[in-house]
C-alpha cells in the first residue's frame, strides 16, 4: 500500500473513533437541509471541523439550527452572517470569509472553541459567550441576564438534549456536567 493511502486510511481510522459517525446527527441535518448536496457537505465540515476542535458535532449542529436554522445565506439585523451567524469583526479576527459555508462553519466551531476554554469548559457560559460575548460574562460572572442570551442558551441545549439523546448536559471535551440547569434561577445574576 502506497504511504498516502496508509496515512489516509490511519486518518479515517483515528477520525471515525474520536467522533464516529452519527446517524441522528445525519438524520438531523438532512431533516433541516432540503437540498442533500448542500445537507452532505454541511455534514463533512461539522464533522471535520468539530474533530479539528475538540468539540461534539451534535452540539455544532444545535446552535447552528438556533443561529440559522440552517440557511446558509440568513444575515442577522445585527449583521451577523451565515450558518453559525458570525459577526464581520469576529470573522476578520478569524482570518475568515463568512459568506463561504466552509470557512463559516470552521470559524464558528473554532471561535465556540474558544469560549469553551475561556470559560473552563462549561458549556453553558460558552454559549453566553458565543451569545452576548465573553466580555459580557466577564461583566457578570456569571451568564448576563439578558433574555435572548437566556432563551438562546435553552434552545440550544433543548435541541442538543432532545434531539441527539443526550441525557445530561456534559463538556464535550472534558465530560464534566454543566452549572447550567434548566428552569433554575441563578442567584448570582
Amino acid at each position: 500500500m502506497k504511504p498516502r493511502r496508509v496515512f489516509i486510511f490511519l486518518f479515517c481510522l483515528v477520525f471515525s473513533t474520536i467522533f464516529p459517525k452519527s446517524g441522528a446527527l445525519e438524520e438531523y441535518i438532512l431533516k433541516n437541509i432540503p437540498n442533500i448536496e448542500n445537507a452532505r457537505h454541511i455534514y463533512n465540515d461539522i464533522l471535520r471541523f468539530s474533530s479539528r476542535y475538540e468539540i461534539d458535532p451534535e452540539l455544532v449542529a444545535s446552535i447552528i439550527k438556533v443561529e440559522s436554522s440552517f440557511n446558509h445565506t440568513v444575515i442577522s439585523e445585527k449583521g451577523a452572517i451565515g450558518l453559525m451567524q458570525i459577526m464581520p469583526e469576529t470573522a476578520e479576527e478569524l482570518q475568515i470569509d463568512p459568506f463561504n459555508v466552509s470557512s463559516n462553519i470552521e470559524g464558528g466551531i473554532r471561535y465556540f472553541s474558544k469560549c469553551l476554554k475561556l470559560n473552563n469548559n462549561d458549556i453553558a457560559l460558552a454559549l453566553a459567550s458565543y451569545n452576548a460575548g465573553y466580555g459580557s460574562v466577564q461583566k457578570y460572572e456569571s451568564i448576563p441576564p439578558f433574555s435572548e442570551t437566556d432563551r438562546y442558551i435553552s434552545e440550544v441545549l433543548k435541541i442538543y438534549t432532545e434531539n441527539f439523546d443526550k441525557k445530561y448536559i456534559f463538556n464535550p471535551v472534558s465530560f464534566e456536567e454543566s452549572n447550567f440547569k434548566f428552569g433554575e434561577e441563578n442567584e448570582n445574576r
